[in-house]
């Protein structure tokens, strides 16, 4: 977690950092996005974006952090605004959903105490970030609700934006971003690690399984990360998740020849497995006999 005492510790311990900074947790952020006003640099385009007929792009630009030697970098990618705006809307129009019932109970005179108006209010504004998008007022009986003149705004401008720091007086802005896109890689490899090997629960009741298990989740972690590496150079825009997935259509099937005998083999799978064999060097499908 990026806290001042860490921050502290690093330059204590003169180690060099890149950390990405929480957008809705930290107020200066926004102040950063919003003084992205000058050129943007082009990042280079991920193959599997790079195969889409308008790819979408990855900018970048440094701000002014206002602290002595503190770099910030605000990154805008169109791939994640264009997500992040889609979840919104929908988010914006399950609260609409809802708070429309609510004002509708309010004129019939289904819903009448003002503590109980706001109670409801208040819930719905808690569910799907509500808070985020919309305000109410309850003026003379009358229900009105709107979109929050301060929150939208500043929601919307977060979007398909996250922001980097560093210290780093000779790190490039295009190479700060490949940094950080490899630290996201490893904190989403320790995220996978309870879905690929269920690391937690632990069940053992000895000190050595307990350690043989973390091994093998660390080995797991290891092994992702080493899949990813060859994917990279083999130019397969893929995490090792994804790479995982799409074997999934590789199968090991018992053939009936009959009289009793079997043959077993192997499906050719998918297009995009058979890219992903290639890149790891397995080009012998058939099964051990």
């Amino acid at each position: 977690m990026v806290t001042t005492d860490n921050l502290q510790l690093v330059r204590k311990e003169e180690h060099g950092y890149v950390v990405g900074l929480q957008r809705r947790r930290r107020e200066a952020v926004y102040g950063y996005i919003e003084r992205a006003r000058g050129p943007w640099i082009e990042c280079p385009v991920g193959i599997t974006a790079g195969e889409k007929s308008r790819p979408p792009r990855t900018r970048v630009q440094e701000v002014d952090s206002e602290q002595d030697g503190v770099r910030v970098f605000v990154v805008h990618s169109e791939e994640r605004e264009a997500y992040e705006r889609t979840q919104r809307e929908k988010a914006m129009g399950r609260v609409q959903k809802e708070i429309e019932q609510l004002a509708e109970r309010v004129r019939t005179g289904k819903l009448k105490a003002a503590e109980k108006i706001g109670a409801a209010a208040a819930r719905i504004l808690a569910r799907n970030h509500g808070h985020r998008y919309y305000d109410w007022e309850l003026k003379d009986g009358a229900f009105r609700f709107f979109e929050h003149p301060v929150h939208l705004p500043r929601e919307m401008a977060y979007e398909g934006k996250y922001v980097i720091q560093t210290e780093e007086k000779k790190l490039g802005a295009v190479e700060a971003v490949g940094i950080y896109k490899e630290l996201s890689e490893v904190e989403r490899a320790f995220r996978n690690l309870k879905d690929v090997i269920e690391m937690r629960p632990i069940y053992h009741h000895t000190d050595e399984r307990v350690q043989a298990h973390i091994f093998v989740a660390a080995l797991a972690f290891l092994l992702h990360r080493a899949l990813e590496k060859k994917l990279k150079a083999a130019r397969l825009d893929l995490s090792a998740t994804e790479a995982l997935d799409a074997l999934r259509t590789v199968r090991v099937v018992d053939i009936d020849l009959g009289n009793g005998s079997l043959k077993r083999s192997v499906t050719r799978g998918s297009k995009r497995a058979a890219q992903i064999l290639s890149a790891v060097g397995i080009t012998d499908r058939n099964p051990p006999t």
